[in-house]
């Protein structure tokens, strides 16, 4: 009995991971396949004169094309211009998620500013997720022990969608520091740090942030979901969704000073995002020595970036 009691059902659980496989599915293969796009443009030595460069080649060939057009005598009708001008749009819509790269300057539109946050917030659902599984996991068991006692049964989904909602609140912040170090040249358009310095500054911030009394609040709650979850228990699909929420809040204190090293190594650099992954996931599972960790890794932050500016 204490075995039905204390594991949740199998079902239970084969929906949490099945649900929680189908996140990290969906956000991995937008960051792999932007980050593959990236990996593929030639080598950019000048963004700026690169723009100008392509915007003066499609001017040409616009000409030429009209050009060839007058000369050949070819029309084209009204359904089949509407025709590519859709196959246009849809290609644009599935695409430019994928292809898009922050304009230099300050010829920011606002669907530049939508792309970079979806970049974030995809990229944050990624990273994240597979650090709150325990929590869901203990979640579906409670709540499978309350389903036993005739009680409402909530979804461990909805705890989940709390959960992201607070990084995807993060990914709305972090768009206006990314758009100002784009205005003021310190990212390029590959969103890669221009300045050894700003690189050193995020690397040395991190590495302080590792020592500070906040990050051990915030990741000693992390590291608890059992008691967070007895002293924060809410019924409802609203109290599950706050319960992710705060939850979220307090991981997002703890590890928003690791997200900024992105700045410092790039934003799509994919290696450094998995590493950032598989690091979140070992601090919130390091149980048995979490100072000893915490303090190796602001050493290292800190000696990294030093190194940077010698």
């Amino acid at each position: 009995m204490n075995d039905k009691v204390i594991q949740a059902p199998l079902k239970d659980r084969m929906i949490v991971y099945i649900g929680v496989a189908m996140v990290l599915l969906f956000s991995w293969l937008y960051i792999l396949g932007m980050g593959w796009h990236m990996n593929t443009l030639p080598f950019i030595d000048n963004p700026t004169s690169m723009n100008m460069d392509m915007s003066q080649d499609s001017m040409s060939m616009d000409k030429g094309s009209m050009g060839m057009e007058k000369d050949n005598g070819m029309t084209m009708d009204k359904g089949s211009m509407n025709e590519s001008m859709d196959m246009n749009k849809e290609t644009s819509l599935i695409t430019q998620i994928l292809t898009w790269m922050p304009p230099m300057g300050n010829m920011w539109a606002f669907s530049d500013f939508f792309l970079l946050f979806m970049m974030w917030t995809v990229m944050m659902v990624a990273m994240m997720t597979p650090s709150i599984l325990p929590m869901l996991m203990l979640y579906t068991t409670l709540n499978s022990r309350k389903k036993m006692q005739g009680q409402e049964s909530i979804s461990p989904m909805v705890l989940l969608s709390g959960y992201l909602s607070s990084w995807v609140l993060f990914s709305l912040f972090i768009t206006l520091p990314q758009y100002f170090l784009h205005t003021n040249g310190l990212l390029n358009m590959m969103m890669e740090p221009m300045s050894m310095y700003l690189a050193a500054f995020v690397l040395i911030m991190a590495g302080i942030y590792q020592f500070t009394p906040y990050k051990d609040a915030c990741l000693n709650v992390c590291q608890s979901p059992l008691s967070f979850l007895t002293n924060n228990w809410q019924d409802g699909k609203l109290g599950a969704f706050i319960i992710g929420y705060k939850h979220g809040f307090y991981c997002v204190g703890c590890c928003w000073a690791l997200m900024l090293t992105l700045f410092a190594l790039g934003v799509m650099n994919i290696l450094w995002v998995i590493v950032l992954t598989i690091f979140v996931l070992f601090e919130k599972l390091s149980y048995n020595y979490p100072l000893a960790y915490r303090r190796v890794v602001g050493i290292f932050l800190i000696a990294w970036g030093s190194i940077l500016v010698l």
